[in-house]
This record gives C-alpha cells, structure tokens and sequence, in this order.
C-alpha cells in the first residue's frame, strides 16, 4: 500500500480528521516564511491531538540543528523533514547531535526539487532515510516532469523510500502512482482552499485519501 504524507496542517480540527483517516505521516511547517507556518508553541498543542499512530513529522528550511533536537526532545515530532539546502555535512553533524543529546536518532526526510535529470543526482547521493521528490519551489502545487522518474531511475530510487511530491490532488492522485509507483506520496497545497491562504478544505482531506486508496485497492476480474 502507497505511504500517505499530508503536510502543512495548522488547524485542531485538521487533526480530527486525519486521526479519522489515518494517513501514515504529517508534517507541521516550522518555516516562518510559509503561509503555512506552525509556531513550536502550536505544534505541541496540535501533536497532543494527533493519534500516536500517526509520525508527526517537523518540515523545516536550513534550521538549526539545535532546534531541531529540541523538538525531537520535548516529543514534538517524531521525523525531521529538511527542505532547504542540506548537504551531507548538516546530515551527519544532525544525527550526530541527535545520539549524543538523545541517544538516538529519528529519520531524515530530505527534500529534492527536481526539474532537470541532473537534480537527481542530488538525490542519489543524499544519505538521508527518506527522500522527497518535489518541484521547484515546494509547496507552489505544480508537477515536476514525472518523465523525469525513468524505470531505471526507479529501480535505483527503491533502495530506499521515496516520496512521491508536488502538485497532486485528488484528481490526479490515481495517475501518479500509475506513472511512477511512489513508495508514497505527500501533498500540501492541493488540498488546501480556493483562497490560498493555507487552510486545508477538510472535504479534499477525504477525497485525496479515497482516491489514493481505490487506486491503491486490487482490481477485481
């Protein structure tokens, strides 16, 4: 079954509802500059809602590592998501600090927008758990060029997981995982309301995970 991230909820009433849907992961934006920021202090009080069986996952954009071990510490989140300009350098002196400080660490998403093939080898030589492909731009809700996911870029990718990103929504949730086969997918603005103020429409909530599910069902001869 296809992994389910739904990323950018800020709202108690979101996480009502996705306790009732039960996607596998969300993630809260810690990045001041997004619409769709959550502050730490309304991070804790959203988590205390989230049904334990659900990662909650902080977004961030080239944090302090030292923020990002206190959330850790104080239970906040469970996965740290890093959306900026990591390297390799940022990932190991994170987990670093994440052992000495905790005596453990928690998985490493690491975001890479892709527009050209050779964005890809950002992503191919990237030590993090978890990859997120993405557009340029995260959270603008548009594509990257799924032509992009060759199979053979595929077969390397399923070394790992991999997330799926960037402009799905309800409609064309079913046509991705046909095209690429995401280990999951994680969506954001396509779910959100006509305004675009990032407030999650609680009806596309439903209608994202229905319709992810059904593709996801066995087909019946």
């Amino acid at each position: 079954m296809t992994v389910i991230k739904l990323c950018g909820l800020r709202r108690p009433e979101e996480i009502r509802l996705v306790n009732e849907l039960k996607p596998d992961y969300v993630g809260f934006m810690l990045y001041e500059r997004s619409k769709r920021y959550c502050a730490p202090e309304r991070l804790t009080e959203l988590v205390a809602l989230l049904d334990p069986a659900i990662t909650s996952v902080a977004v961030t954009v080239n944090a302090e590592p030292e923020f990002l071990v206190s959330l850790v510490a104080q239970g906040a989140v469970r996965a740290l998501q890093l959306h900026g300009h990591e390297d390799e350098t940022y990932l190991r002196a994170l987990r670093s600090l994440l052992k000495t400080r905790l005596g453990h660490t928690v998985p490493l998403i690491q975001a890479v927008a892709l527009k050209t093939a050779a964005d890809l080898e950002r992503a191919r030589v990237s030590s993090a758990d978890i990859l997120l492909l993405d557009a340029q731009g995260g959270g603008s809700g548009t594509c990257f060029d799924w032509g992009l996911l060759t199979p053979q870029v595929r077969a390397t990718l399923r070394a790992r997981p991999w997330f799926l990103a960037g402009g799905l929504r309800p409609e064309n949730v079913a046509a991705a995982l046909a095209a690429v086969q995401p280990w999951g997918v994680d969506v954001s603005s396509g779910l959100e309301t006509p305004e675009g103020c990032g407030v999650k429409d609680l009806a596309k909530l439903r209608a994202f995970c229905a319709a992810l599910r059904a593709a996801d069902a066995p087909q019946s001869n």
